[in-house]
Order: structure tokens, then sequence, then C-alpha cells
């Protein structure tokens, strides 16, 4: 079916108008979400669209030169909003050399035909490209939103290599924007697909990334910056299967800090954090690679050791209590001595484990610490 290549024109047109005037209103440049710098592209887009529809009625520097070079600002546009949906500089003089470049060389162009055409779409086939390796750059961990932003930019290659193989075969009049044939209608229309996934894919990449940031947030312990109680429950569950297949010993500790609530009726429940962020740091700078550990609550952390057994957890366990014990933390003026009682459960068969079990022993070892006058470790009985 051939349409008429004008009217497809003003049709995708009228498309990227509406959907960059509602991007546009929702965008706002002060919280970098990319939004904005979308809606610009899509009425950059459209502009250039509304050029095609007058290509043959008005100067070719504006149906030609100006289209194209609004089409390479929309491009532009996009690639920028990529790195600033994650919150990162764009690449602003680098996205917009193109359509400089590409307006200068169409002025210097203007009296040729098919060097000007391919031109035209030989750097918006080098944008494309770009787009393609920066969605794949920022794509979201576990996202779908960059493999949209690739379809697009795949589809925007194709239609582009359908022109580039027209003008090579030495039919460039085919190509012009008021001849309407089969390969006009096939080129329009995925200029009209990629608009779509461009929007579409740079909105769910603005989603996707504010999901991960509120997934990051719920699951990490805000003030120490280690996994909360959640997730480090869910990597013990993690390791015990991964230990029940290797049949590998695994071990457990709950540190509890001594005398934390002195330390916050002293000195104030802010040098307290601060005194929950120096243990954390030093606890994660000496653990071994494989190692893990959250807050469990309060001053309690968890620390789970894969391929360890029962022995080896309890030397670690006395080697960070004792470093712990030589480096006070320093708030400020003040130096608070610091320790912890620990409770260590050790499982050489963990086929017969489960996570409650383990952490009921290690809890009931952590208890007899704290008794037996605190800074120390214990060693939980099988019973």
């Amino acid at each position: 079916m051939i349409a008429h290549t004008q009217t497809l024109f003003g049709a995708v047109a009228l498309v990227a108008v509406i959907m960059g005037s509602c991007l546009i209103l929702v965008g706002q440049l002060r919280h970098r979400d990319g939004m904005l710098t979308t809606g610009l592209g899509m009425l950059s887009h459209s502009l250039a669209y509304i050029g095609f529809t007058l290509f043959g009625q008005v100067s070719i520097w504006i149906s030609y030169v100006l289209a194209n070079t609004l089409l390479s600002t929309a491009l532009a546009f996009y690639t920028v909003s990529l790195p600033l949906i994650h919150g990162q500089r764009p690449p602003w003089r680098l996205a917009f050399a193109f359509p400089l470049l590409l307006g200068v060389l169409l002025s210097l162009l203007i009296d040729t035909q098919e060097p000007r055409q391919l031109v035209a779409c030989l750097l918006l086939f080098t944008q494309c490209l770009v787009i393609l390796r920066l969605s794949r750059i920022h794509a979201v961990l576990g996202g779908r939103a960059h493999r949209i932003l690739m379809i697009g930019a795949g589809i925007s290659l194709f239609g582009l290599g359908i022109r580039v193989v027209v003008i090579l075969a030495g039919a460039p009049t085919e190509m012009h924007y008021d001849v309407s044939n089969l390969k006009q209608t096939v080129s329009v229309a995925l200029g009209a697909a990629t608009i779509i996934m461009f929007s579409f894919g740079l909105v769910l990449l603005s989603r996707e990334r504010i999901e991960s940031e509120l997934r990051q947030t719920a699951l990490r312990d805000t003030l120490t910056r280690l996994p909360n109680r959640l997730p480090i429950l869910e990597q013990l569950t993690d390791e015990l299967e991964r230990a029940r297949r290797q049949h590998t010993p695994l071990s457990i500790a709950m540190l509890d800090l001594d005398h934390f609530k002195q330390i916050n009726d002293s000195h104030g429940h802010l040098v307290g954090d601060a005194v929950l962020r120096h243990c954390a740091d030093h606890l994660q700078q000496r653990l071994r690679r494989n190692d893990n550990i959250g807050r469990y609550g309060g001053e309690e952390f968890l620390l789970i050791l894969p391929g360890t057994d029962a022995s080896g957890a309890l030397e670690l366990v006395d080697q960070l209590r004792q470093s712990m014990t030589q480096h006070p933390a320093q708030i400020d003026d003040k130096h608070i001595a610091l320790s912890f009682s620990a409770g260590v459960y050790g499982s050489t068969s963990p086929v017969a484990e489960d996570i409650t079990g383990m952490l009921l022993k290690a809890d009931t070892a952590l208890y007899r610490a704290k008794h037996a006058g605190r800074n120390t470790q214990v060693l939980a009985t099988a019973d």
C-alpha cells in the first residue's frame, strides 16, 4: 500500500507535537528526569516533519536544510536525555555538534542532490548509533526500557539504510519528500515508529531508574548503607542453598555493640549514628570478599561467612572484635571506645539446617556472650 508521503509526514508531525507537549508539561529541568529534553526532542522532530511536508512548496533551505537540522536536533535531545535520566552530566557539546555540522554541510551542498542526501543520511545514521550505544550503557539492571530504545534506534537505522541504498542505486529523486512510492511509505512509517519508541522508551527508562532507586532505598539501611534485615536474610537463604548443593560449611555470627544505649545517652543520638556508621565501615572493610554483613536491627549486625566452619568463624569474629577495640570511633573531639559481643554458629552439614534454626542458635550464643560480661564471642552448641 502506497500512502501520500506528505500526508504521512503531517500525521507523524501531529503525533510528535502531542507527545512532546505532554512531556514538556510534566517535565521540569531542575528534576533532571529527562522528560523536558525528551519533550523538546519530540517538538523538534515534529517541526522537522512539518518542514518535510512543505517540500516543493517553500524554499529548500526550509524544507530540507532546516528540516534535517531539526531532525538531527531531535536526536541530540534524545541523546542527552539518556544520561540526564540517570542524574549524570549529559554530553551537550558532542550531541549538538551533529546538528550544527549537518546544518553547515547541507548549506555547502545546497545545490547538489546525491551528496546532500547522503550527508544527511550518514550523519543521522551516526546519531542513531550513538543512541544505540548509550541505551546499552545507561540500561537499568533488570529493566527493559533500553531494549525499546535500541529497537527504536535499529528501526531508524533501517529506514535510513533504505534511503542510502536507493540514493546509491542512482535514484535520488525517488527519495524526494514530495514523491509517493512504496520505499517512501516504508521509510516514513519507520520514522513514525522511531518517534513512538524513543518517547516511550525514555519515559519508561526514567520510571525504571526511579523504581530502582526506591528499591535500593528500601533494601539498604539509610544510616550505614548496609543491607537491612530483609536482603541480608535473603542472602543467607541463597548461601544456605548454595552450601547444600556444594556440601560446603556455612557459618553466621550475630554481633551486638556493647553499651550502645550509654553512648546515645552520654553523647546524643547524632554521635550514636556516627558510631554506627563507623562500626559498619570498620567491619565491612575487614571482611573477606565472599563474606556478607547486614544491619539486623538497632545496633545488631548479621555476618554470613560462606565456606567457613565453626572454628574458622570463631577465629574471624575474634579478630574483628579485637580490631574494633583497637580502633575507637573519633567523632569531632570525642574518642569513643567500642566493643561488641557475638554469638557464632557454624554448620558443616547445611542440608539439615534451616534459617530460623541457625539464627536462633546464633542469637542464643549472643545472649550467653552478653551474660558472660560482653566484649567476647561465644560459639553456639548444636542443640
